[in-house]
Formats: C-alpha cells, sequence, structure tokens
C-alpha cells in the first residue's frame, strides 16, 4: 500500500480525494491536513509518507513554502495540487524539488497513476521541459516581492539602491512576464500563485 498524506485548507476536497484514494486499494490516507503548518508538524511526529498531495494556496503558510521547509528536513516526495492551469507556477514547483503538479479536477485513474509513479521513484514533469521565458530574473523577483508589500517605486529605489526609473524597467517587464497591465493585477496574480 502506497502511504499518502493529504494537505489542503478546503475540507470537502480533502474528504472527496480521501474517499477516492482509499476506494482504489492501492492508498493508504496517513492523514487528512487543513494547513502547512500541521503539515510540517505531521512530518516532525510519524514515519514519512511516500507521498505527500499538498495544496498550493493554502493561507498562513502556501505550498510553496511548506515545500521550502519539507527540503530542509525531509526526503518525502511531493505533488502540488492547485486549482490554476499557470506554466510559471509549474516551473517554480519544479525548481523548487516538487514531483509533479496536478489540477484538482484531474479524474482518478490519473490521479492514481501519479501517486504510484512518484511513489515509485519518478516524477510528473517532462523530462525535457523547456524553460519558459517567463521565469522572473532574482532582480524582478526582488521588485515583486516589494509590490506585493507595498512599495512605491521610488521606496523600492532607495532600499535597492536603483534609480525609479530603473525600477519602473524592471516593473515593466515583470507585468510583461506575468501578462498584466499594472501593479495592481501584478500584486493580484503573484498572491494567486502563493509565491509571496
Amino acid at each position: 500500500m502506497t502511504k499518502v498524506l493529504l494537505v489542503d485548507d478546503q475540507t470537502i476536497v480533502l474528504l472527496g480525494i480521501a474517499k477516492l484514494l482509499e476506494v482504489s486499494g492501492d492508498i493508504d490516507v496517513l492523514a487528512m491536513l487543513s494547513s502547512g503548518e500541521a503539515c510540517i508538524e505531521y512530518l516532525s511526529e510519524h514515519p514519512l509518507p511516500d507521498v505527500i498531495l499538498l495544496d498550493i494556496h493554502m493561507p498562513e503558510m502556501n505550498g510553496i513554502d511548506v515545500l521550502k521547509k519539507i527540503n530542509k528536513s525531509y526526503t518525502a516526495p511531493v505533488i502540488f495540487l492547485t486549482t490554476f492551469d499557470d506554466e510559471y507556477l509549474c516551473q517554480q514547483a519544479e525548481e523548487l524539488g516538487a514531483k509533479g503538479l496536478l489540477k484538482k479536477n484531474i479524474g482518478l485513474e490519473q490521479l492514481l497513476a501519479s501517486i504510484l509513479k512518484v511513489a515509485a521513484g519518478g516524477h510528473l514533469f517532462p523530462a525535457n521541459t523547456p524553460k519558459n521565458i517567463s521565469k522572473m530574473t532574482a532582480r524582478e523577483d526582488l521588485i515583486a516581492r516589494s509590490l506585493v508589500q507595498g512599495k512605491t517605486n521610488k521606496e523600492i529605489a532607495a532600499v535597492h539602491h536603483l534609480s525609479p526609473g530603473t525600477v519602473r524597467n524592471y516593473a515593466s517587464n515583470l507585468f510583461e512576464k506575468l501578462g498584466v497591465r499594472n501593479r495592481a493585477e501584478a500584486v493580484v496574480k503573484l498572491k494567486e500563485r502563493g509565491l509571496f
């Protein structure tokens, strides 16, 4: 039996996935947890699962932050679950060491096959995935974090020792990569992705 840990802040999603997996006869659901904090606490007190199904978009500690903590102390493979079809988010998940990213509306057979593949040491990302040209640079990442914090271009420039014009250029590049028109839309999209 493949041992799976479920982590999602939506109870109905947890119950639905757990029921489907248990009916399969191949999966033993170890626990259903509703937060990132609960996941980290569980891992510190129990044997590691074969696979962790982890929601990306959760309050307090999102899936990205949970994976970073898992990477520091544990070797349990993670498959992200999301409602968003986002190429950039998929790339971020892969770069952080997740074994895959699945949409929550996935079919049962595909979900089972994905879990069993990862439990056996595989991963769900294509081996030759081309790098997304929309990947943020380190500087754009700093600008993105500052935007989410509500800082103005002038404040960002002062903190990072840049000219306001340079900040505007980085911000424009960031907006283009995110597919948005302004900082308000950028902040919404960044928060939706659970990156900051």
